[in-house]
This record gives structure tokens, sequence and C-alpha cells, in this order.
């Protein structure tokens, strides 16, 4: 399928569980391959992780109308 951001709504509102339990939400139906187009659209900025490889071997992309991405390495 690609690549496919998904997007939390309404986070300002929300604790770090329900940020959690949404994100946990929006892996499911990635996995299970039942995004919908709603799932992706209207995203205003994007946070990538890029790995133990950083941004030498990746470009976080800008999908409009987000105005930014923070792209960042993190070898967890």
């Amino acid at each position: 399928m690609g690549l496919v951001v998904p997007v939390l709504r309404n986070v300002e509102s929300m604790n770090y569980g329900d940020i959690e339990k949404a994100i946990y939400d929006l892996g499911i139906k990635a996995r299970d391959g039942i995004l919908a187009v709603e799932d992706m659209d209207g995203g205003t900025f994007t946070i990538s992780n890029g790995g133990v490889f950083g941004s030498l071997m990746g470009t976080p992309i800008i999908n409009p109308p987000q105005s930014a991405n923070f792209g960042y390495a993190c070898d967890i």
C-alpha cells in the first residue's frame, strides 16, 4: 500500500493515555487494511521517526495541507 499517515484529531483535549489509545486504534486499522481516506485527511503537522538511520537514510515528507514535519532519529 505504501506510506500512509493517519491523523490524530483533537489532540489538544487528550491526555497521554487517550493519545496512546488513539495511536493504537489507528495502528490496528492500518494493520488490518481498513483505514479510510477520512483517517488520513486534514493533518496540520507530522512527527516522523527516521529510526536507527535517522535523516541519513530518509526524508520527512510534508503532505499538503500540513504546515510542517518534525523528523527525528530515535534508536530505542
